[in-house]
């Protein structure tokens, strides 16, 4: 198997993810709950390494989930008020897009749709204007948008600025110098396992999305104030946590060899594919994504002749995208999106290309 989904969850876990996991099994204790502190400090060392990898001053400000689904909910109904504008892009996946949709419909907020550049966002700021909400990097096409310069002009204007890292978090370096509020996932580009995501906050009170049991203040009715337990109610993904702290700390350890060798892959791919496709995204200013169309085939088709005739492992139609491939006019063929890591190999990519050659020959 040739696997180029890494976009959706990376694959093949590495070896020190798999031992973190064996190891998290043989650790006794329900963290803050038990006499035992084995599991709490497993917690504290991942929180402390998440909080260092993105900048964030406040390691007590790293909240962890389910993953970055569990995230944008939290902190999209969790901040915003009545009356508030919300700005917000096409390039969106709908972990974003629905929640804003349900506030917008409930009369909440004011919604605003716009491209992922400054000059357009710019240009909608209004007088009640609370947040702008964007992805980090598309996960269609992998273009990278300039955070830093959108959360300068955020931070200067008093508005607030959410990012949604889950697809640039482990490929490229993720700063929070100029955000407010980071979503992250934890199985993708950070190499952890399935079910473990979370969020950075700076000085913000979010509300939380659930309630129930934390080990502390149990006599107060309500959530406590101090954070992350605050934010995090009930028994945590131990054995999760412990793969996103390996995954972390592996790619802190290797970050320029990662990106060094993924723009390597891509290279290849564009090279390879080119005049056989048409491409959606571009080699620069990318994560490792190359978004492809076979001129007259359908997305499922490709990719399913990739997945049962060569054993390729690919994702086509929306992917969870819609406003995307409306802007891009794909909404009724989808796109085929490659998407690589540095576990895959020059091998790899060759393989790929033959494929793609041969089913774009095959008329």
């Amino acid at each position: 198997m040739v696997y180029l989904d890494q976009a959706a969850t990376s694959f093949p876990k590495l070896d020190v993810v798999k031992q973190a996991v064996m190891d998290a099994l043989e650790v006794a204790g329900n963290a803050n709950r038990s006499s035992n502190m084995d599991s709490s400090r497993l917690i504290f060392e991942a929180r402390r390494n998440i909080a260092c990898f993105f900048g964030l001053s406040d390691f007590h400000r790293v909240i962890l989930n389910g993953g970055n689904t569990e995230s944008l909910n939290t902190c999209i109904k969790g901040i915003l008020k009545e009356k508030d504008h919300v700005i917000t892009t096409y390039a969106e996946h709908n972990s974003v897009l629905r929640p804003l949709y349900e506030l917008e419909e409930k009369g909440v907020i004011s919604l605003t749709i716009c491209s992922p550049y400054l000059k357009d966002i710019k240009n909608h700021i209004q007088n009640n204007t609370r947040m702008v909400i964007m992805t980090h990097s598309s996960n269609v096409t992998g273009e990278i948008f300039d955070v830093d310069l959108i959360g300068k002009y955020c931070k200067e204007s008093d508005i607030l600025f959410m990012v949604d890292a889950a697809q640039s978090a482990g490929h490229i370096p993720v700063s929070m110098e100029n955000i407010d509020v980071l979503c992250f996932s934890g199985h993708k580009g950070l190499l952890g396992i399935g079910g473990i995501g979370g969020f950075c906050v700076k000085g913000i009170d979010v509300k939380p999305l659930i309630s129930g049991g934390t080990g502390i203040d149990s006599f107060n009715p309500h959530m406590p104030e101090a954070y992350p337990e605050h934010l995090e109610a009930g028994t945590q993904n131990l054995v999760g946590i412990a793969a996103l702290n390996a995954g972390v700390k592996y790619v802190s350890e290797n970050q320029k060899e990662i990106m060094e060798k993924e723009y390597f892959l891509l290279q290849k791919l564009y090279e390879g594919l080119t005049g056989y496709v048409e491409f959606y995204s571009s080699l620069e200013n990318s994560t490792p994504i190359v978004a492809i169309n076979i001129p007259g085939k359908d997305s499922a088709y490709v990719s399913d002749v990739l997945n049962y005739k060569y054993g390729i492992v690919t994702r086509c139609g929306a992917h969870c995208a819609p406003l995307m491939h409306k802007y891009l006019n794909t909404e009724e063929r989808g796109i085929v999106r490659l998407s690589l890591s540095f576990q895959n190999t020059k091998e790899d990519v060759d393989f790929v290309v033959r494929a793609i050659r041969e089913i774009s020959n095959d008329y």
